[in-house]
C-alpha cells in the first residue's frame, strides 16, 4: 500500500473544508516534510509534531496525543499574535509550491 496509495492531489486536499489535524511523530516513517506539506495544502488544518515518537506515536505518548486530539476536537483555534498560515484560502497554484517548493 505505500508504494501506490493513497493517490490524493494537491487539489484534492484543498478542497477538504472541514478543520483538519495533521498529526505526526518527529521520527516517523512519514517525513516531517511530508507532514507540513499536507498542512499547507489542507485550509483550516493544524500542524501537530509529536516529539521523540515515531508512526506508532499513539503508543509511545498515548496521554500527549489524546490530549492534542481532544483540544483539536473541543476548543476552537487559539487566536494567534502573528497569524501567517490562518488566513484566508489560497488558490491552487500556492498550495502546489507549498507541496513541491
Amino acid at each position: 500500500m505505500i508504494s501506490r496509495q493513497p493517490n490524493i492531489t494537491v487539489e484534492q486536499l484543498a478542497r477538504i473544508r472541514p478543520p483538519t489535524l495533521v498529526l505526526a511523530g518527529d521520527d516517523d516513517m512519514i517525513t516531517v516534510e511530508h507532514s507540513a506539506a499536507l498542512y499547507r495544502a489542507i485550509p483550516n488544518s493544524e500542524l501537530a509534531l509529536v516529539p521523540g515518537t515515531s508512526h506508532a506515536l499513539i503508543m509511545e505518548k498515548p496521554d500527549l496525543v489524546n490530549r492534542l486530539v481532544i483540544d483539536f476536537l473541543e476548543k476552537e483555534p487559539v487566536p494567534t499574535f502573528m497569524p501567517f498560515r490562518r488566513r484566508p484560502s489560497t488558490t491552487a497554484d500556492e498550495h502546489k509550491t507549498a507541496l513541491h517548493p
